[in-house]
């Protein structure tokens, strides 16, 4: 009891400066934590510059129309290789890149995401997945690349790119526009549909056991969304969310699943499981689909993808929860002060 009647006798000698100090401490680590907020990600509208560009190339190019879907990369390191593979691609013109960008929705992995895609020696276009938005956070993906659904033409194709990253409708507001894009696309020979999560689970057939359901929540809903890109005659239905390749025609839909552009494959079947994108070739007479695989069989690669991920992980979810850590710390901090000043005074009350 004597050791720490001293103890704090000294301390309360101190006690301003103690304080002064942690405060400093805390709102130095705050204010580092916070410099993101201070200095916004300086990329934005990245969609609208990117078809500009894209309308451009077209308008000066002889020959098929030539573009890449791709999607899913996660923040992976893979997502380099799938690069690599695009930029010694020369017959392509743009590339559409399906959603899931991001491991989550925060600014260093979009930051990370941006380096990437710095690479990428054709332009791009993205539409959002459900892990770009996760946790209803909206505002980044808005502000790097716009509008959550467009729709542009090119020649004789229409191209509509839709959001349904909440993984279960694309909302009053949203369908309304999709129908009036499909009537209005019927003057087009080509008619390309892009959505990040399918409609249905290829992997889910009559009479399977186990079901995987990685796909719309609500089976009215992708029903009613089937019936209505069949009722407008899509050329080609393009999704994503499956770690894998899957071409797919229920009732007739034309549907292209591509989900290998650097996240963790799912299944282990070579004729569906391994990273690639999709090459597509609009001619006047028909539409060309070709996936062509990355070679992704390097050990070095495998090992930097996982330790790439994890420093994501820690870094972007340490920076959103060290702030409640120094909440707790300076709560700690505030109950141990009152608690010494309580056994301070007990001891200097007279006997």
């Amino acid at each position: 009891m004597k050791k720490i009647s001293a103890f704090t006798a000294i301390y309360f000698k101190r006690r301003l400066w103690f304080r002064l100090a942690l405060i400093a401490v805390i709102l130095g680590f705050w204010v580092y934590i916070e410099v993101g907020d201070i200095n916004p990600i300086a990329e934005h509208d990245l969609n609208y510059q990117a078809l500009a560009t894209i309308t451009d190339r077209y308008q000066n190019h002889d020959g098929p129309m030539t573009f890449a879907f791709l999607a899913d990369s996660k923040n992976s390191p893979v997502f380099q290789q799938v690069v690599r593979a695009l930029n010694s691609d020369h017959s392509l013109q743009f590339a559409i890149i399906g959603g899931d960008l991001v491991l989550y929705p925060e600014g260093d992995t979009f930051k990370s995401f941006l380096r990437q895609r710095q690479d990428l020696e054709i332009p791009s276009l993205a539409l959002p997945g459900n892990h770009d938005v996760a946790f209803d956070t909206m505002n980044l993906y808005y502000h790097i690349f716009g509008r959550m659904y467009y729709s542009f033409v090119l020649g004789d194709s229409k191209f509509i790119l839709l959001d349904n990253s909440n993984e279960k409708d694309l909302g009053l507001e949203q369908e309304a526009w999709l129908e009036k894009e499909l009537q209005d696309a019927q003057q087009y020979t080509n008619r390309f549909v892009f959505m990040h999560v399918p409609l249905w689970d290829p992997r889910d057939k009559p009479g399977v056991v186990v079901r995987y359901a990685h796909s719309m929540k609500d089976p009215d809903v992708a029903r009613r969304l089937e019936d209505l890109f069949l009722k407008y005659k899509v050329t080609t239905l393009f999704a994503s969310h499956i770690h894998a390749y899957y071409e797919d025609n229920p009732r007739g839909l034309s549907t292209i699943i591509s989900g290998g552009a650097g996240a963790e494959l799912v299944g282990k079947d070579p004729e569906h499981t391994f990273y690639h994108y999709v090459r597509v070739t609009a001619g006047k007479d028909k539409v060309q689909t070709e996936v062509v695989k990355i070679d992704q069989n390097v050990k070095y690669e495998g090992i930097k993808k996982y330790l790439s991920i994890a420093g994501l992980y820690v870094k972007t979810l340490g920076s959103i929860y060290v702030k409640y850590v120094l909440i707790g710390l300076f709560l700690l901090v505030l109950i141990t002060d009152g608690l010494l000043e309580y056994l301070y005074q007990k001891k200097q009350r007279p006997a």
